[in-house]
């Protein structure tokens, strides 16, 4: 049977680790599988206090440009409200219900708390483009489960082990537009280790 599911891989960079203590996002990109569509995203934060320097050091976004305090700034980091609409939009042109989309990541579950929040923190959960019970899928667990069906064990499931574990092409780490591409690159790759194992598998059958 057909699926009519249609998979965005997403990264997103935030200001910290923890939603609970104001934390938010400030950069996402999205890459649509079904026609490779990839967007990036720069988002002004609202919660200054709760930007941690050690996550500024390691995604590199700088708080003067994310307080519009300089001129790339201004012309960066987009007011949330605008970002949620733009985004809506641009998955819109997938046609299918918010039912029918899959949102895929490394540790994608960290990413969904964060772009739940955007959506809620702009009155916009109704129409959160993933719909209620959004459909997951993690490159970790599936470097897991891979792992567990082939009976080998790896010593990392970080998204750089990944990276070398399926011999994908590296690119600058912790941006979300060069990490959503390197996820979607691990992700195909492991659907390409499946489709080999149901062969192998059909073939010992015969």
């Amino acid at each position: 049977m057909k699926t009519n599911l249609v998979l965005y891989v997403c990264d997103t960079e935030t200001t910290g680790l923890s939603v609970q203590k104001g934390c938010e996002i400030i950069e996402i990109s999205l890459y649509r599988l079904s026609d490779n569509a990839q967007k990036t995203w720069c988002i002004k934060p609202m919660n200054y206090e709760a930007v941690e320097a050690e996550a500024l050091r390691i995604n590199g976004h700088k708080l003067d440009d994310m307080k519009h305090l300089t001129k790339f700034g201004v012309e960066a980091y987009k007011d949330p409200a605008s970002v949620v609409v733009e985004i809506e939009n641009f998955m819109a042109e997938d046609l299918v219900s918010s039912g029918e989309r899959v949102l895929c990541g490394q540790n994608v579950q960290f990413d969904l708390v964060f772009i739940e929040k955007l959506w809620a923190d702009n009155n916009a959960t109704d129409t959160f483009p993933f719909g209620k019970r959004p459909l997951l899928l993690d490159t970790k667990q599936i470097a897991l489960f891979i792992d567990i069906a082939t009976g080998e064990k790896s010593e990392f499931y970080n998204l750089a082990s990944l990276v070398t574990k399926y011999g994908v092409k590296k690119e600058k780490a912790h941006r979300a537009d060069s990490d959503t591409r390197v996820t979607k690159n691990v992700l195909l790759a492991q659907f390409n280790k499946v489709s080999e194992l149901i062969a192998q598998s059909d073939l010992s059958a015969q």
